[in-house]
C-alpha cells in the first residue's frame, strides 16, 4: 500500500490542507484546493475512484464538486464512490449548489455512502476494507477516522479520546491531526502526540499542522513521530 500526504497543513497555513491519497485512488478528505494539488503534483484524475471523507468542514470535503465534475469530463463511466458521514447525500447537494455545479447531471456520476455505525467495516473496489471510528471533534457530529486494512490508521480532526487509540492499536501506523502544542477539544495537540507514543511502539505521522506547531515538532525530534512536507510518501 503507498501511501502519499497531498496535503499536511491547516487552514491557516502556506501548506496544502490535510489530505491523503492511498495507492492513487482511494482519498481521504478532498479539502479546499485538493484537486489542483493533485494536477499539480503528477497525479491522473482518471485513478481517484473513491473518497474518504471525515466531517464536514471546508478544509476537509470542499473540493468534491471539482473531482466529480473533471471526472465527468473525462466521460469516466463508473461512479466516484464517497464515503461519509450521514447527511453526506444533502451536504454534497447542498455544496454543488453553492458552487453553481447543477448544469451537468453529476448525481449518476458518485455513489454516496453513507456511515450508519462506528465500527461498522465497509469494502470497496474489491481491496479496501474501511472501519469508521466516530472521533470527538468538538460539536461536529458525527466525525470519523479510518482505519483501513488494519493497516493505516487515520484520525481525521479529533480531540484526544478513546477512539484515537483504538485507531492507534489497530493499525500498523496513525497519520494523526496534530494541530497545536497542547490539545483542546477539537485537535490533538503535541502533549497528546506524546501520550500516544509512550504507550506504543508505531510510528505516528503528524498532519493538520499549524506552523507554529510544525517547528515545535521538528525542534523535539520526537522518537517515533515523522513531520512530513506536503507529498511525502511511505509504503506500508
Amino acid at each position: 500500500m503507498r501511501v502519499d500526504l497531498i496535503g499536511t497543513g491547516s487552514i491557516y497555513t502556506k501548506y496544502n490542507s490535510a489530505s491523503t491519497l492511498v495507492n492513487e485512488e482511494l482519498l481521504i478528505d478532498i479539502p479546499n484546493g485538493c484537486h489542483k494539488q493533485l494536477l499539480k503534483m503528477g497525479y491522473k484524475i482518471e485513478k481517484v475512484k473513491a473518497v474518504a471523507i471525515t466531517h464536514f468542514h471546508g478544509d476537509h470535503f470542499a473540493d468534491l464538486p471539482f473531482l466529480v465534475r473533471h471526472r465527468f469530463a473525462l466521460k469516466l463511466l463508473e461512479p466516484l464512490i464517497i464515503i461519509a458521514p450521514k447527511g453526506a447525500k444533502e451536504q454534497i447537494k447542498r455544496l454543488f449548489d453553492v458552487y453553481n455545479s447543477n448544469d451537468f447531471d453529476w448525481k449518476p456520476t458518485i455513489n454516496i455512502i453513507e456511515i450508519e455505525n462506528s465500527g461498522e467495516e465497509i469494502e470497496i473496489l474489491d481491496k479496501y476494507h474501511i472501519k469508521p471510528i466516530e472521533v470527538a471533534h468538538g460539536d461536529l457530529k458525527p466525525a470519523y477516522g479510518y482505519i483501513i486494512n488494519n493497516t493505516l490508521g487515520l484520525t481525521g480532526d479529533s480531540g484526544i479520546c478513546d477512539a484515537i487509540r483504538e485507531i492507534r492499536d489497530n493499525s500498523k501506523i496513525m497519520i494523526a491531526d496534530t494541530s497545536f502544542r497542547q490539545g483542546k477539544e477539537m485537535h490533538m495537540g503535541i502533549d497528546d502526540i506524546k501520550d500516544l507514543l509512550s504507550n506504543s511502539n508505531k510510528n505516528i505521522i503528524a498532519t493538520h499542522l499549524r506552523d507554529t506547531t510544525r517547528e515545535a515538532l521538528k525542534n523535539e525530534k520526537i522518537t517515533n513521530l515523522i513531520v512530513p512536507e506536503d507529498g511525502y510518501y511511505f509504503e506500508i
